[in-house]
């Protein structure tokens, strides 16, 4: 916990942490955050929301600019779509060594309504930088620029190749052309929470479930059967068969929250009927998510909720066309002798013992594990507000990121 925070002249920082970095309980003496919190200030201040590709160029520009400052080399990749992508590198380092590939990306979601403050006015206050982007992902950009930095002005021996990527478009979804041409012997994805380790991410399946009733006049009900609530008794059988997933579909893998094991779970994410306001609804359309976990087949569990859905109509003589839409698979690192590795310096660095852990989600590691050993971490707490309104980012976390990357560095894989 953050119990002391200077802020003089804007931008220079400084705090004393007790308490823990992620929960953590040990003390470290007063750390400087003045780089961190520059970078981090600037990249929030621009506004990359990924739906209108909004400022991709300039922030581009602006981290190729930063690195060069700070004495490393950089690259500006401008994709197939005219994305740009940033390659950032430590001149010098060993050719032959492991080629670690740190993964980060620059834009970020909407920011939406409901704000106490302007999303793109950043600004420290008990320990937190508040803004769109300042934890996912801008801050994890920050801090792998800065362990970057700090190795070489300090000139530490590099044990490892180091590449930080820094995408656009990861929002949306296009920058997986960008991630799959990039290789190495390992990728460290940057754009998780630091409460554990983690070495995969669960998979997605989507369904549409078209429940059709009979259109009639609002005022003659009884000329109708209304589409809706027909669709209310396949919304309570998802209800219940999502609990009970839950609870009985189970991973090999904790959670890295909520969760003792990671489950499967299913939920209704949309819904859309009626055609007027007098009118008594024909169909009624449902959209259903599913989360699979790592050790399943997407398409299969895709498959087992479209037979049961349709079992579950043909039983209560409901109506209706079940579609899948699509399907993506969970994965997870197998290479236990890295995992044993990264662990330990993740430990080292954040002062407590992590668990290993999948994601709740869904990341952009299923573009690289077909190819090299997957890890995250980063400044992503779960309470952090990421993709919703007021969303910060702990500096503690900063420093926490910023402290493993550095270590990352210098260890030999």
């Amino acid at each position: 916990m953050l119990i002391n925070l200077l802020q003089t002249g804007g931008q220079n920082v400084s705090f004393h942490l007790k308490g823990d970095i992620c929960k953590n309980t040990f003390v470290r003496s007063v750390v400087p955050l003045n780089y961190e919190v520059n970078l981090l200030s600037k990249l929030v201040s621009i506004d990359t929301t990924s739906t209108e590709r909004k400022n991709y160029e300039e922030t581009a520009n602006l981290l190729v600019e930063e690195a060069r400052k700070l004495g490393l080399a950089a690259e500006k990749i401008v994709d197939k779509k005219g994305i740009p992508q940033v390659l950032i590198t430590v001149p010098g380092a060993p050719e032959k060594a492991k080629k670690v590939v740190f993964i980060t990306h620059y834009d970020v979601v909407p920011a939406g309504e409901g704000w106490d403050f302007d999303p793109f006015k950043p600004f420290v206050k008990n320990g937190k930088l508040y803004g769109r982007g300042a934890a996912d992902n801008k801050s994890n950009i920050a801090a792998a620029m800065a362990a970057f930095s700090e190795t070489v002005k300090e000139k530490l021996p590099l044990k490892i190749y180091p590449v930080l990527a820094v995408a656009g478009g990861e929002e949306t979804g296009e920058s997986e052309e960008f991630f799959k041409t990039i290789d190495g012997a390992l990728a460290i994805v940057l754009d998780v929470g630091c409460e554990s380790i983690s070495i995969g991410a669960s998979g997605s399946a989507r369904l549409t479930v078209k429940v059709r009733g009979k259109q009639a006049h609002s005022a003659y009900p009884y000329k109708g059967v209304n589409a809706i609530y027909e669709a209310t008794k396949v919304i309570e059988f998802i209800k219940d068969k999502g609990r009970e997933f839950e609870e009985t579909v189970l991973s090999k893998f904790p959670a890295p929250t909520h969760y003792r094991r990671l489950p499967r779970r299913m939920n209704v994410t949309m819904i859309n009927g009626g055609v007027a306001a007098n009118i008594i609804p024909g169909e009624c359309t449902l959209t259903i998510d599913i989360r699979t976990i790592p050790e399943e087949k997407a398409d299969k569990v895709a498959e087992e909720v479209k037979n049961m859905l349709e079992n579950f109509a043909k039983e209560n003589a409901l109506d209706i066309t079940v579609e899948i839409k699509s399907f993506s698979n969970g994965w997870y690192t197998d290479d236990k002798e890295i995992v044993k590795k990264i662990k330990k310096i993740a430990e080292e660095t954040a002062g407590k013992k992590l668990k290993v852990s999948v994601e709740l989600g869904g990341t952009d590691g299923r573009y690289l594990i077909d190819r090299m050993p997957v890890i995250q971490y980063g400044t992503l707490g779960e309470d952090t507000n990421f993709h919703g309104k007021n969303e910060f980012v702990y500096l503690e976390d900063v420093e926490n990121v910023k402290a493993f990357v550095k270590k990352l560095l210098t260890t030999q894989l």
